[in-house]
Protein backbone atom coordinates (compact mmCIF):
# COMPACT_ATOMS: atom_id res chain seq x y z
CA UNK A 1 0.00 0.00 0.00
CA UNK A 2 1.21 3.49 -0.86
CA UNK A 3 2.49 5.68 2.01
CA UNK A 4 0.94 9.15 1.87
CA UNK A 5 1.49 12.56 3.45
CA UNK A 6 -0.68 14.68 5.73
CA UNK A 7 0.43 18.23 6.55
CA UNK A 8 -0.11 18.99 10.23
CA UNK A 9 -1.81 22.26 9.32
CA UNK A 10 -4.42 20.20 7.46
CA UNK A 11 -5.35 18.05 10.45
CA UNK A 12 -8.57 20.00 11.07
CA UNK A 13 -9.79 19.46 7.52
CA UNK A 14 -8.78 15.80 7.69
CA UNK A 15 -10.76 15.24 10.90
CA UNK A 16 -13.75 17.21 9.58
CA UNK A 17 -13.84 15.05 6.45
CA UNK A 18 -13.78 11.89 8.57
CA UNK A 19 -16.55 13.28 10.78
CA UNK A 20 -18.87 13.54 7.77
CA UNK A 21 -18.76 9.76 7.40
CA UNK A 22 -18.44 8.49 10.98
CA UNK A 23 -18.07 9.40 14.62
CA UNK A 24 -14.49 10.50 15.27
CA UNK A 25 -12.84 9.94 18.64
CA UNK A 26 -9.43 11.27 19.66
CA UNK A 27 -7.41 12.04 22.81
CA UNK A 28 -8.85 15.16 24.47
CA UNK A 29 -8.22 16.80 27.83
CA UNK A 30 -10.31 15.38 30.67
CA UNK A 31 -12.39 17.68 32.85
CA UNK A 32 -9.60 17.66 35.46
CA UNK A 33 -7.28 19.09 32.76
CA UNK A 34 -4.48 16.82 33.95
CA UNK A 35 -5.24 13.70 31.95
CA UNK A 36 -6.32 12.86 28.43
CA UNK A 37 -8.99 10.38 27.43
CA UNK A 38 -10.72 9.49 24.19
CA UNK A 39 -13.66 11.74 23.37
CA UNK A 40 -15.72 12.68 20.29
CA UNK A 41 -14.35 15.44 18.04
CA UNK A 42 -15.38 17.12 14.79
CA UNK A 43 -12.14 18.98 14.10
CA UNK A 44 -8.58 19.43 15.34
CA UNK A 45 -9.58 21.76 18.20
CA UNK A 46 -9.13 20.04 21.54
CA UNK A 47 -7.17 17.05 20.22
CA UNK A 48 -4.28 16.37 22.58
CA UNK A 49 -1.40 14.95 20.53
CA UNK A 50 1.28 16.08 22.97
CA UNK A 51 -0.13 13.53 25.41
CA UNK A 52 1.94 10.35 25.22
CA UNK A 53 -0.99 8.20 26.31
CA UNK A 54 -4.52 8.57 27.57
CA UNK A 55 -5.15 7.66 31.20
CA UNK A 56 -7.71 5.05 30.14
CA UNK A 57 -6.66 2.92 27.17
CA UNK A 58 -8.67 2.65 23.98
CA UNK A 59 -10.20 -0.58 25.32
CA UNK A 60 -12.98 1.52 26.89
CA UNK A 61 -14.40 2.09 23.39
CA UNK A 62 -14.64 -1.66 22.75
CA UNK A 63 -15.32 -3.02 26.23
CA UNK A 64 -17.14 -0.15 28.00
CA UNK A 65 -16.76 0.26 31.73
CA UNK A 66 -20.49 -0.33 32.00
CA UNK A 67 -22.91 -1.48 29.32
CA UNK A 68 -26.46 -2.82 29.16
CA UNK A 69 -26.47 -6.22 27.46
CA UNK A 70 -30.25 -6.41 27.31
CA UNK A 71 -33.40 -5.24 29.06
CA UNK A 72 -36.18 -7.43 30.38
CA UNK A 73 -39.61 -7.47 31.97
CA UNK A 74 -40.49 -9.90 34.71
CA UNK A 75 -43.70 -10.93 32.91
CA UNK A 76 -42.20 -11.56 29.47
CA UNK A 77 -39.11 -13.12 27.84
CA UNK A 78 -35.98 -11.02 27.84
CA UNK A 79 -35.79 -8.48 25.05
CA UNK A 80 -32.24 -8.44 23.76
CA UNK A 81 -30.83 -5.01 23.04
CA UNK A 82 -29.91 -4.83 19.33
CA UNK A 83 -26.22 -4.35 18.59
CA UNK A 84 -26.73 -3.07 15.04
CA UNK A 85 -27.18 0.50 16.30
CA UNK A 86 -23.46 0.88 17.01
CA UNK A 87 -22.35 3.78 14.77
CA UNK A 88 -19.40 3.70 12.42
CA UNK A 89 -16.39 5.18 14.21
CA UNK A 90 -12.86 6.35 13.50
CA UNK A 91 -10.52 6.49 16.49
CA UNK A 92 -7.64 8.88 15.86
CA UNK A 93 -4.42 9.07 17.87
CA UNK A 94 -4.18 5.49 19.14
CA UNK A 95 -0.72 4.59 20.40
CA UNK A 96 0.76 1.33 19.04
CA UNK A 97 0.73 -0.38 22.44
CA UNK A 98 -2.98 0.28 22.93
CA UNK A 99 -3.75 -0.96 19.44
CA UNK A 100 -1.68 -4.11 20.01
CA UNK A 101 -3.82 -4.83 23.07
CA UNK A 102 -6.87 -5.11 20.83
CA UNK A 103 -5.24 -8.00 18.99
CA UNK A 104 -5.07 -9.75 22.37
CA UNK A 105 -8.71 -8.86 23.04
CA UNK A 106 -9.59 -10.42 19.69
CA UNK A 107 -8.20 -13.74 20.88
CA UNK A 108 -10.59 -13.63 23.83
CA UNK A 109 -13.74 -11.96 22.50
CA UNK A 110 -13.61 -13.20 18.89
CA UNK A 111 -12.98 -16.84 19.75
CA UNK A 112 -14.57 -18.99 16.99
CA UNK A 113 -15.98 -21.22 19.71
CA UNK A 114 -18.20 -18.36 20.86
CA UNK A 115 -17.48 -14.71 20.17
CA UNK A 116 -18.89 -11.67 21.94
CA UNK A 117 -21.36 -9.90 19.60
CA UNK A 118 -21.07 -6.55 21.39
CA UNK A 119 -17.30 -6.48 21.08
CA UNK A 120 -17.38 -7.84 17.52
CA UNK A 121 -19.73 -5.15 16.25
CA UNK A 122 -17.63 -2.41 17.80
CA UNK A 123 -14.48 -3.81 16.21
CA UNK A 124 -16.11 -4.23 12.81
CA UNK A 125 -17.50 -0.71 12.79
CA UNK A 126 -14.35 1.03 14.00
CA UNK A 127 -11.29 2.17 12.07
CA UNK A 128 -8.10 2.82 14.03
CA UNK A 129 -5.64 5.57 13.15
CA UNK A 130 -2.45 5.25 15.17
CA UNK A 131 0.26 7.77 15.98
CA UNK A 132 3.79 6.40 16.36
CA UNK A 133 5.89 7.14 19.45
CA UNK A 134 9.18 8.91 18.75
CA UNK A 135 9.87 9.74 22.39
CA UNK A 136 8.70 6.86 24.64
CA UNK A 137 8.03 7.61 28.28
CA UNK A 138 10.28 6.49 31.11
CA UNK A 139 7.78 3.77 32.09
CA UNK A 140 7.32 2.41 28.56
CA UNK A 141 8.72 -1.03 27.72
CA UNK A 142 6.80 -2.23 24.65
CA UNK A 143 9.91 -3.64 22.96
CA UNK A 144 10.44 -6.01 25.91
CA UNK A 145 7.08 -7.70 25.26
CA UNK A 146 7.25 -7.93 21.48
CA UNK A 147 5.91 -4.47 20.64
CA UNK A 148 7.38 -1.48 18.85
CA UNK A 149 7.02 2.31 19.26
CA UNK A 150 6.16 2.41 15.55
CA UNK A 151 4.14 -0.82 15.71
CA UNK A 152 1.26 -1.51 13.34
CA UNK A 153 -0.71 -4.30 15.08
CA UNK A 154 -4.51 -3.89 14.78
CA UNK A 155 -4.19 -0.44 13.16
CA UNK A 156 -5.74 0.57 9.85
CA UNK A 157 -3.53 3.61 9.36
CA UNK A 158 -0.32 4.67 11.14
CA UNK A 159 0.81 8.29 11.27
CA UNK A 160 4.57 8.85 11.67
CA UNK A 161 5.94 12.30 12.45
CA UNK A 162 8.37 13.78 9.92
CA UNK A 163 8.43 17.41 11.05
CA UNK A 164 5.61 19.55 9.71
CA UNK A 165 3.89 16.53 8.19
CA UNK A 166 2.90 12.99 9.01
CA UNK A 167 3.68 10.04 6.84
CA UNK A 168 0.42 8.09 6.62
CA UNK A 169 1.06 4.37 6.32
CA UNK A 170 -2.10 2.47 5.23
CA UNK A 171 -2.22 -1.03 6.69
CA UNK A 172 -5.68 -2.25 5.65
CA UNK A 173 -8.29 -1.44 3.03
CA UNK A 174 -9.98 0.78 5.63
CA UNK A 175 -6.73 2.65 6.07
CA UNK A 176 -6.25 2.96 2.33
CA UNK A 177 -9.65 4.63 2.03
CA UNK A 178 -8.96 6.98 4.95
CA UNK A 179 -5.75 8.26 3.35
CA UNK A 180 -6.82 8.11 -0.29
CA UNK A 181 -7.07 11.89 -0.72
CA UNK A 182 -3.50 12.50 0.45
CA UNK A 183 -0.52 12.82 -1.87
CA UNK A 184 2.12 10.04 -2.01
CA UNK A 185 5.19 10.10 0.22
CA UNK A 186 8.71 10.02 -1.17
CA UNK A 187 11.66 7.75 -0.40
CA UNK A 188 13.25 10.40 1.82
CA UNK A 189 10.05 10.64 3.86
CA UNK A 190 10.01 6.87 4.41
CA UNK A 191 13.69 6.88 5.32
CA UNK A 192 13.07 9.59 7.93
CA UNK A 193 10.39 7.47 9.63
CA UNK A 194 12.78 4.52 9.76
CA UNK A 195 15.45 6.72 11.35
CA UNK A 196 13.02 7.99 13.97
CA UNK A 197 11.71 4.50 14.69
CA UNK A 198 15.23 3.18 15.26
CA UNK A 199 16.01 6.09 17.59
CA UNK A 200 12.85 5.41 19.59
CA UNK A 201 13.76 1.73 19.98
CA UNK A 202 17.21 2.66 21.27
CA UNK A 203 15.61 4.57 24.14
CA UNK A 204 13.98 1.40 25.44
CA UNK A 205 16.63 -0.58 27.28
CA UNK A 206 14.56 -2.96 29.43
CA UNK A 207 15.12 -6.35 27.81
CA UNK A 208 14.36 -9.35 30.06
CA UNK A 209 14.19 -12.90 28.77
CA UNK A 210 10.44 -13.34 29.21
CA UNK A 211 10.35 -16.65 27.36
CA UNK A 212 12.73 -18.06 29.95
CA UNK A 213 10.69 -16.47 32.73
CA UNK A 214 7.51 -18.12 31.45
CA UNK A 215 9.18 -21.50 31.85
CA UNK A 216 10.33 -20.63 35.36
CA UNK A 217 6.84 -19.49 36.33
CA UNK A 218 5.44 -22.91 35.48
CA UNK A 219 6.76 -24.25 38.77
CA UNK A 220 6.55 -21.10 40.87
CA UNK A 221 2.97 -21.27 42.16
CA UNK A 222 3.95 -22.05 45.76
CA UNK A 223 7.17 -20.03 45.85
CA UNK A 224 7.67 -17.71 48.83
CA UNK A 225 8.70 -14.85 46.53
CA UNK A 226 5.04 -13.92 46.04
CA UNK A 227 4.74 -12.80 49.66
CA UNK A 228 7.62 -10.38 49.19
CA UNK A 229 6.30 -9.03 45.89
CA UNK A 230 2.78 -8.50 47.25
CA UNK A 231 3.80 -6.72 50.45
CA UNK A 232 3.49 -3.14 49.09
CA UNK A 233 0.27 -3.83 47.13
CA UNK A 234 -2.94 -2.26 48.49
CA UNK A 235 -5.22 -4.19 46.09
CA UNK A 236 -6.77 -0.99 44.75
CA UNK A 237 -7.18 -2.47 41.25
CA UNK A 238 -5.89 0.59 39.38
CA UNK A 239 -3.36 -1.58 37.54
CA UNK A 240 -6.19 -3.68 36.10
CA UNK A 241 -8.59 -0.86 35.25
CA UNK A 242 -5.92 1.17 33.44
CA UNK A 243 -4.32 -1.85 31.77
CA UNK A 244 -5.12 -2.08 28.04
CA UNK A 245 -5.10 -5.90 28.14
CA UNK A 246 -7.01 -6.66 31.37
CA UNK A 247 -10.54 -7.66 30.49
CA UNK A 248 -12.21 -9.11 33.61
CA UNK A 249 -15.84 -8.15 34.05
CA UNK A 250 -18.86 -8.85 36.21
CA UNK A 251 -22.46 -9.35 35.07
CA UNK A 252 -25.38 -8.28 37.24
CA UNK A 253 -29.15 -8.03 36.88
CA UNK A 254 -30.72 -4.81 38.10
CA UNK A 255 -34.52 -4.93 38.48
CA UNK A 256 -37.16 -2.55 39.76
CA UNK A 257 -40.96 -2.74 39.54
CA UNK A 258 -40.87 -5.65 37.13
CA UNK A 259 -38.41 -4.06 34.71
CA UNK A 260 -34.70 -4.58 34.63
CA UNK A 261 -31.48 -4.89 32.70
CA UNK A 262 -28.52 -7.21 32.55
CA UNK A 263 -25.38 -5.11 32.91
CA UNK A 264 -21.74 -5.87 32.26
CA UNK A 265 -19.12 -3.81 34.09
CA UNK A 266 -15.38 -3.95 34.57
CA UNK A 267 -14.13 -5.97 37.52
CA UNK A 268 -10.67 -6.70 38.89
CA UNK A 269 -8.91 -9.89 39.91
CA UNK A 270 -7.26 -7.78 42.64
CA UNK A 271 -10.50 -7.50 44.61
CA UNK A 272 -11.32 -10.08 47.28
CA UNK A 273 -14.92 -10.47 46.05
CA UNK A 274 -13.78 -11.37 42.54
CA UNK A 275 -13.34 -15.07 43.32
CA UNK A 276 -15.49 -15.45 46.42
CA UNK A 277 -18.03 -18.23 45.98
CA UNK A 278 -21.65 -18.13 47.10
CA UNK A 279 -20.64 -20.57 49.84
CA UNK A 280 -18.22 -17.99 51.24
CA UNK A 281 -15.14 -19.92 50.13
CA UNK A 282 -12.52 -17.82 48.38
CA UNK A 283 -9.69 -19.59 46.50
CA UNK A 284 -7.72 -16.31 46.43
CA UNK A 285 -8.31 -14.91 49.91
CA UNK A 286 -5.19 -12.75 50.20
CA UNK A 287 -3.49 -9.98 48.30
CA UNK A 288 -0.56 -12.32 47.75
CA UNK A 289 -2.68 -14.92 45.94
CA UNK A 290 -4.32 -12.23 43.83
CA UNK A 291 -1.07 -10.56 42.77
CA UNK A 292 0.33 -14.00 41.97
CA UNK A 293 -2.66 -14.77 39.77
CA UNK A 294 -2.40 -11.52 37.83
CA UNK A 295 1.31 -12.02 37.18
CA UNK A 296 0.91 -15.65 36.18
CA UNK A 297 -2.03 -14.85 33.93
CA UNK A 298 -0.07 -12.25 31.98
CA UNK A 299 3.26 -14.02 31.73
CA UNK A 300 2.42 -17.73 31.97
CA UNK A 301 -1.23 -18.73 31.58
CA UNK A 302 -2.23 -16.53 28.63
CA UNK A 303 0.96 -17.23 26.65
CA UNK A 304 0.46 -20.94 27.29
CA UNK A 305 -3.11 -20.94 25.95
CA UNK A 306 -3.05 -18.15 23.36
CA UNK A 307 0.60 -17.56 22.40
CA UNK A 308 1.54 -13.93 23.12
CA UNK A 309 2.11 -12.28 26.49
CA UNK A 310 -0.87 -10.48 28.02
CA UNK A 311 1.12 -7.26 28.38
CA UNK A 312 1.95 -4.55 25.84
CA UNK A 313 4.42 -2.57 27.95
CA UNK A 314 2.43 0.68 28.10
CA UNK A 315 3.64 1.39 31.65
CA UNK A 316 0.32 2.65 33.03
CA UNK A 317 0.49 0.23 35.96
CA UNK A 318 3.90 1.69 36.84
CA UNK A 319 2.87 5.33 36.49
CA UNK A 320 -0.37 5.14 38.43
CA UNK A 321 0.34 2.56 41.16
CA UNK A 322 -0.14 4.37 44.51
CA UNK A 323 2.29 1.95 46.17
CA UNK A 324 5.07 2.56 43.65
CA UNK A 325 5.18 -1.01 42.35
CA UNK A 326 7.18 -1.24 39.12
CA UNK A 327 6.25 -4.26 37.00
CA UNK A 328 9.70 -4.24 35.41
CA UNK A 329 11.30 -4.69 38.83
CA UNK A 330 8.82 -7.47 39.59
CA UNK A 331 9.82 -9.31 36.42
CA UNK A 332 13.53 -8.83 37.15
CA UNK A 333 13.08 -10.13 40.70
CA UNK A 334 11.22 -13.20 39.47
CA UNK A 335 13.84 -13.88 36.80
CA UNK A 336 16.67 -13.62 39.34
CA UNK A 337 14.92 -15.64 42.07
CA UNK A 338 13.21 -18.51 40.28
CA UNK A 339 15.14 -21.53 39.14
Amino acid sequence: MTPRLLAKKDLGRFIAALAKEAEVWAPVKSTDRENCRFGPVTGAEGICLDCLQTRLPVKELFLPQREILFRFKSDSPARVKPVSDIPARVVFGVRPCDAAALELFDRVFLDPAGDDPYYRHRRERTALIGVACDDPGTACFCTAVGGDPHGTAALDLLLEDIGDRWLCRPLTEKGERLAAARGPAGKDDCAETERRAAAAREQMTFAPDLAQLAEKLAGAFDHEIWEELARPCVNCGVCTYLCPTCHCFDVTDEERHGRGARIRAWDSCQFSLFTRHASGHNPRPTGTTRLRNRTLHKFRYFPHTHGPLLCVGCGRCIIHCPAGIDLRETLETLTATLR
